[in-house]
This record gives structure tokens, sequence and C-alpha cells, in this order.
């Protein structure tokens, strides 16, 4: 598996920090953003993703993983701006995710998943990579309901996306939990490396990615139509 890491991130709405990004066969297949509207297939990003396996930048896993140790102390960065982490027969990969955490112990790292995590297995894994310090990993839910399911584990901190129309203020999980909002998002002045929220392990709040990139406007669609027909009306 393929990683192609950036010292310096040129995204506006990152920060100059370090970011990552893993090939695109690491994503699990339960992703519903998979091959559809995920934003990260589009624009300069999805072409960066499209080109990992054959960057000159490219380290593979363990190549990575050394880089990462030589990080700084607290260096702030994000893992994967897009990919996911290894896996092995389509469930987290054990062995390696248990090496990025000890290569990014001494860092203030973060990173999302969309690998089920109330797989016994992958629920082990996350929970793991959580009690060591540095990498927060967060775990992305399709859902509000998926949102509360996963607030409940109680292994990690959720994020979860929205339409690209939901309110900036006032939102709430069906069992009352408190999204914020990406500030980055929703601030014109803000990005990662100011906000710092997904890094931060012991947030009670879920954060809220605004639906954006190419096919906003239909994975917002998608997003309502889900939560009517399946979920109940979770507007709040």
């Amino acid at each position: 598996m393929w990683v192609t890491l950036s010292m310096k991130s040129a995204n506006r709405k990152t920060g100059k920090i370090p970011v990552s990004i893993t090939e695109e066969k690491s994503c699990p297949k339960e992703c519903p953003l998979k091959n559809t509207d995920c934003y990260a297939r589009f624009s300069y990003l999805g072409l960066q993703w499209r080109n990992v396996p054959t960057s000159k930048n490219k380290n593979n896993w363990s190549g990575f993983c050394l880089r990462v140790k030589k990080f700084a102390v607290n260096q702030l960065w994000r893992h994967n701006q897009s990919g996911d982490l290894p896996k092995l027969n389509n469930k987290l990969d054990a062995v390696k995710c248990e090496q990025l955490s000890k290569a990014s112990e001494h860092t203030r790292g973060w990173t999302y998943t969309h690998f089920d995590p109330t797989n016994q297995h992958n629920k082990k894994v996350i929970q793991k990579m959580n009690a060591v310090s540095g990498m927060t990993v967060n775990l992305s839910a399709d859902n509000l309901k998926k949102a509360d399911e996963y607030v409940k584990l109680g292994i990690g901190t959720v994020v979860v996306t929205l339409p690209e129309d939901t309110p900036h203020r006032g939102n709430k999980t069906p069992k009352g939990v408190q999204i914020v909002i990406c500030p980055a998002q929703t601030q014109d002045d803000m990005n990662c490396e100011q906000c710092k929220l997904c890094q931060i392990r012991d947030r009670k709040s879920v954060v809220g990615f605004l639906a954006h990139g190419t096919t906003k406007k239909r994975l917002s669609r998608n997003l309502k139509t889900s939560w009517l027909s399946k979920a109940g009306n979770f507007w709040i």
C-alpha cells in the first residue's frame, strides 16, 4: 500500500501542516461514498489521490511510518486527506495500525476511518490506537443515527456528513449530542492548523462536515432521502 506525505500542505482549508494521502484501494467496501460522491475523488485532490501509486513522493507503509517517526515533538498533522487506514481482508490491519500509533505517539495527529467500528475486530484496533497518545482516530458516521451509535461505543470521537444547507449552529443528534459544524467550512479565516478540533480525543461533540465538492448537491439530496426513509427525520 502506497502513501504520499507532504510536509507543508498547499490546501488553504488545512493550513501549512504535514498531510498524507493513502491510495484509494485502502477505502473499505462499506463506505457509501466509495466510487460515488466522495469529495476527494474530484478536483486537484482527486488527481493527487489517483496518482499516489505512481508518485515520486510515495512511500510504502513502513517507509511512511519512519517519516512520521521523525516528526518534531507535538507536530500537528493530518493523516489521510483522502484514503483510509491499512486493511487486511477488508478489516483494519492491526499490525500496521499499531505501527502508525507507535510512530506518531510524540505528535498531534488525527485521521478518520470509514471501517465499521461495530465490527469487534475493528473496534479493538481503533480502541487500541486511541489509547496511544499522538494519533486521534475519528469514526466517520454516514447519518445521525450512526453518529449516536458510534458515540455510544466509547472508542473514539465521531464525525458525520451533513447536507450542505444544514444550519451552522444549534444542531444535535437524535440522542442530544451537540454537533459542531467544521469551523473551516463556516469561517473564511479558519483552517485545521488553527482549529485542531478533530485532533482533540476527549471532545464530547460530534464534528459535522457539510457536503462539499462537485457532487455536494446530489450528496445532500441523498442524505436527506436516507434520513427520512430509513431513520426518521433527524433535523434538529
